[in-house]
């Protein structure tokens, strides 16, 4: 079974060897991917899951969108994201709520590592894309906020 570590090295060696892509290596061993056409961005996240002694440790692949910060924090909002957020069929929107009382909305999916390849990392990745890309102009004409994109 694949360690968080392998992991991430495998991703990263997909996302620039394989895929080509221009990827960011930030901080606490995450990485992300900018698209210049997308009002988001993907970033990539490891952890590792140790089960009891009869299940291996798992390795799992976040994969994550940034749609909406500072949005109102409303029963209808928390509403859709209960509701409607959690009905795709790869992934799901998260809602968390910041220290002012707005809540930051994104797009996540998670992949067990172990048998990870091109194919399957290129589809979450683009699914997730474009599902946060046009998820984040719909919710944001609906409860406020800004974009990733957006200047403060």
């Amino acid at each position: 079974m694949a360690t968080a570590a392998e992991a991430r090295a495998k991703v990263l060696k997909i996302l620039t060897e394989g895929m080509e892509l221009n990827v960011t290596v930030g901080k606490e061993e995450r990485f992300s991917v900018r698209f210049d056409e997308s009002s988001t961005a993907v970033f990539f996240e490891f952890s590792q899951q140790d089960f009891d002694e009869k299940a291996p440790s798992q390795a799992f692949v976040h994969i994550t969108a940034p749609m909406l910060r500072g949005v109102p924090a409303t029963d209808e909002l928390y509403k859709w994201v209960a509701i409607n957020g959690t009905g795709f069929r790869i992934g799901c929107v998260e809602a968390f709520e910041n220290e002012d009382g707005t809540v930051f909305l994104r797009y996540k999916y998670v992949l067990l590592a172990d048998f990870l390849d091109e194919d399957e990392l290129s589809t979450a990745m683009w699914t997730v894309l474009y599902t946060a890309d046009n998820l984040d102009d719909e919710l944001q004409k609906q409860f406020g906020g800004k974009r990733f994109i957006d200047e403060d």
